[in-house]
């Protein structure tokens, strides 16, 4: 491949990941109740979801755009998992429809949304302009990518990619599906892939049973940008990102095998191109290679759509019992509005997202603790979309209880909503102060700043007394137990000692000259944060205990 073509398919891709995390970012600061609620409208049942999938595929003329786009939604917790398998169904039916119908090239709106958005984000003055601003600009550098690799791929007929593969790809039906999913992932949209392979027919007199298995292997392509588009992410939209890859190879292999028989039956149908487009290559071919994209996309489609409802359940399933820390989906799984009229079951419902925010706010600290010790950038990443995590919770879950204490009239509901808004709220700061944590170390890791032995000893011991009272309340959350007071009596008389023996020996190590302010600073910071969280363990303790008088 020359080096100016090497060239432009590695900026596209540079492009397209920097566009997707910008993009992806933009969204979790924009997605605010409203936005939150028109998508909830949108996608309120399958049929809706698909619709949806439909039109921001055709409106993209991108199904990877697209996909990259509900991904990104899944991240920032505007779509279920339940959503979002239904919309990526929806764009796989929109993506063959592009090849049926005229639909303005992605590449025009590319410049439009990169000027809008750097004007937004650098020169606005209100936060939610900024933040829409790198929405618009990620979304704009991930087209302005997708136009540089497509673009990196032209000419069709004498491109050397093509060439360098002819003698492996083109003579058997796998090798050749996993070549279409290539051409898919490198040029993003399905009428290019489209014309190429119809390119190929007339250049590499290739015969049509294999470009039909290429035009197959375009659906596997688009669902492995999904899966491109979730690293990074949320453990959710991994898994979102997998099943759509698993559902579209079984959707597509029966169809590799079936492809002589398939295009038989295209031809005795009659079916006639929608397709506006005379300069296409290859009229006949064409029509026959967009059909059989049509085909793969149905069967895609409805087995995505029918198996909704199985994997929303088997995410939830994971997520519950994985306990490794991975960040779960950004937004609340059991709370739904239409259950307020049963308040027992709301009350309950609410109980099991409040565990769920435990749960991530003690994955959090432990992080914070660890990387104190040994920094990870991976780790460190975790923490941030924790965060996010407990922010949106927090929001979803306090919203519902106001709810909630509107429409019952029940004594003990309407008793226990206070205590539940309160042990959100705690645990809401408890992820702020682990972001502070994280705050400090960085700065110390970017000063420069080194603690002596001793400082570090110190911080163990605090970290290790506030874990305590953490854990504690973790147990005493779940299983819904009464506190016992004599344990609590310890585990706060075991911080406070501990802290004030630190604020002892800090300022013995500065009346001794052996600390530098800065480093001062941050190990003050640190220890007070260390503490703060024990205090706010000890604050949801509190509040278990009036609710079990």
């Amino acid at each position: 491949m020359p080096l100016s073509l090497f060239e432009g398919a590695l900026g596209g891709i540079g492009l397209f990941l920097l566009g997707m995390r910008i993009m992806s970012d933009g969204i979790r600061t924009v997605a605010d109740d409203r936005i939150r609620r028109v998508f909830a409208v949108v996608t309120a049942n399958r049929i809706y979801a698909v619709l949806f999938g439909m039109a921001l595929s055709l409106s993209l003329n991108s199904a990877s755009a697209a996909v990259i786009f509900s991904i990104g939604l899944a991240n920032g917790g505007v779509l279920t998992v339940f959503q979002a398998m239904s919309v990526l169904a929806g764009i796989l039916l929109g993506a063959t429809l592009t090849l049926h119908l005229p639909v303005i090239p992605y590449g025009f709106v590319a410049a439009p949304l990169v000027f809008t958005g750097v004007l937004l984000k650098f020169f606005a003055h209100r936060r939610r302009f900024v933040n829409a601003g790198s929405l618009l600009l990620g979304a704009g550098l991930l087209f302005l990518g997708l136009t540089l690799l497509e673009g990196s791929f032209r000419p069709f007929e004498s491109h050397p990619f093509y060439g360098v593969f002819n003698g492996v790809f083109f003579r058997n039906p796998l090798l050749a599906m996993l070549f279409g999913s290539m051409v898919s992932c490198f040029v993003q949209s399905a009428l290019s892939s489209a014309v190429i392979v119809s390119s190929l027919v007339s250049s590499y007199h290739i015969n049509t049973t294999i470009a039909g298995v290429m035009m197959l292997g375009g659906i596997p392509g688009v669902t492995a940008i999904g899966g491109l588009a979730s690293i990074g992410g949320t453990s959710v939209s991994r898994r979102i990102a997998l099943a759509f890859i698993v559902i579209s190879l079984i959707s597509v292999l029966p169809l590799v095998a079936l492809a002589p028989n398939l295009l038989e039956m295209i031809n005795d149908w009659g079916v006639v191109d929608l397709y506006s487009g005379a300069h296409l290559p290859g009229g006949a071919e064409f029509n026959q290679l967009a059909w059989m994209h049509t085909v793969a996309s149905l069967l895609a489609a409805l087995l995505m759509t029918a198996l909704s409802g199985y994997v929303s359940r088997l995410a939830v399933t994971l997520d519950s019992h994985n306990g490794n820390g991975v960040v779960p989906q950004p937004c609340a799984g059991y709370l739904d509005m239409r259950i307020l009229n049963t308040p027992t079951l709301a009350i309950e419902q609410a109980h099991k997202e409040i565990v769920r925010m435990m749960s991530i706010a003690s994955f959090m600290y432990a992080d914070a603790r660890e990387i104190f010790f040994n920094y990870d950038a991976r780790r460190a990443e975790t923490i941030r979309q924790h965060e996010q995590v407990l922010d949106s919770l927090n929001h979803e879950i306090t919203a519902f209880l106001a709810a909630l204490a509107r429409s019952t009239t029940n004594p003990e509901i309407r008793y226990d909503i206070p205590s539940m808004i309160q042990t959100v709220t705690d645990l809401e700061h408890i992820g702020d102060k682990c972001e502070e944590i994280l705050d400090c170390i960085v700065a110390r890791k970017e000063a420069n700043i080194f603690f002596s032995e001793e400082a570090m000893n110190d911080i163990r011991r605090i970290a290790t007394e506030a874990g305590a009272s953490l854990g504690y309340v973790v147990e005493l959350v779940t299983q819904g137990n009464k506190p016992d007071a004599e344990q609590l009596r310890n585990l706060k008389n075991g911080v406070r000692d501990t802290f004030d023996d630190l604020k002892r020996l800090h300022f013995e190590r500065i009346s001794a000259g052996v600390c530098p302010p800065r480093a001062a600073m941050l190990f003050n910071e640190l220890s007070a944060a260390f503490t703060r969280i024990a205090e706010l363990s000890w604050n949801i303790t509190a509040v278990q205990g009036r609710k079990s008088e």
